[in-house]
């Protein structure tokens, strides 16, 4: 739902009775309001698009209000998409229920009017950038606020997370890979595992996360498999490198991504050992 039409809806059907938590506002705004640093291209592409010299002043303009929705979130969607670190800053507000959607709506409207004016940075000059309605509704979206745990992954979790990793581990459990019933199985089966074997964290269930997004392996028996597969690639293509990106592309059954520098490589196959060792798989390749 759109802030114009929530807006609409607040007029005729009193939503002020829906009750934000300060504490989610507070951890929300705060994050809307760090200053976001320009890379080079995002700046070439504001300067082109509002037709300005310098890509700060051009945001601190009125052009930013004139641009189409789907302008504004095209050029400014990189700088506003929530990390792992800012969805688990909102999990101290959070319940592993999440916030229903008219909770969401109310922040979002309360967002709106707070007329948050984010600090941006490029090079030497600093400015400052009126958020238009479209960027705040999108990176709510992103936050997953109003997702919900599957009580069984709760409980593993409560079971296995330390006081420390708690707010990272639900921020993942909130993903969307693990909205699939068969996904949430197969996490379901690595945590009971991590419980047995006192192996629990973060850096292993970010990468089972983004593995079972990417290569989407159903069941148990498909994940091993995979996972197995990733780590004979590379150790096979360790010394023959991939140069051309569309011959990248076309080879659909590689398990290796388009760009992986040493220490990824390196930290993506001690993630799959590390979960293979949890099914006592851990030495087959080693």
């Amino acid at each position: 739902m759109t802030l114009q039409s929530i807006r609409h809806k607040s007029r005729h059907h009193h939503m002020n009775n829906i009750a934000v938590d300060q504490k989610l506002f507070n951890v929300v705004r705060d994050l809307l309001l760090v200053s976001r640093t320009l890379t080079a291209k995002t700046a070439t592409a504001i300067i082109i698009r509002l037709d300005v010299d310098d890509a700060v002043v051009g945001l601190e303009s009125d052009s930013v209000a004139g641009l189409e929705e789907y302008e504004a979130e095209l050029l400014l969607s990189p700088l506003f998409t929530p990390s792992n670190d800012d969805r688990a800053l909102c999990e101290g507000a959070l319940s592993p229920s999440g916030i229903t959607r008219d909770v969401q709506e109310e922040l979002l409207l309360q967002l709106s009017q707070a007329k948050i004016a984010c600090p941006v940075i490029y090079g030497l000059t600093t400015g400052s950038l009126d958020l238009p309605d479209i960027i705040i509704e999108r990176y709510i979206r992103l936050l997953g606020l109003t997702t919900q745990v599957s009580e069984p992954i709760v409980e593993l979790l409560e079971a296995v997370v330390t006081t420390d990793d708690r707010n990272q581990a639900f921020s993942l459990a909130r993903r969307p890979v693990w909205s699939s019933s068969k996904n949430c199985d197969v996490l379901a089966v690595c945590l009971e595992k991590m419980q047995t074997k006192n192996s629990f964290s973060v850096n292993k269930m970010d990468f089972l996360t983004g593995f079972v997004r990417t290569y989407r392996p159903t069941t148990e028996d498909l994940l091993l498999t995979k996972l197995n597969n990733m780590v004979t690639a590379y150790h096979k293509d360790k010394d023959h490198p991939v140069y051309n990106r569309n011959l990248a592309k076309k080879q659909e059954k590689s398990l290796m991504p388009l760009s992986c520098n040493a220490d990824i490589r390196a930290n993506r196959i001690a993630m799959a050992y590390e979960l293979l060792g949890d099914f006592d798989l851990g030495t087959i390749l080693k």
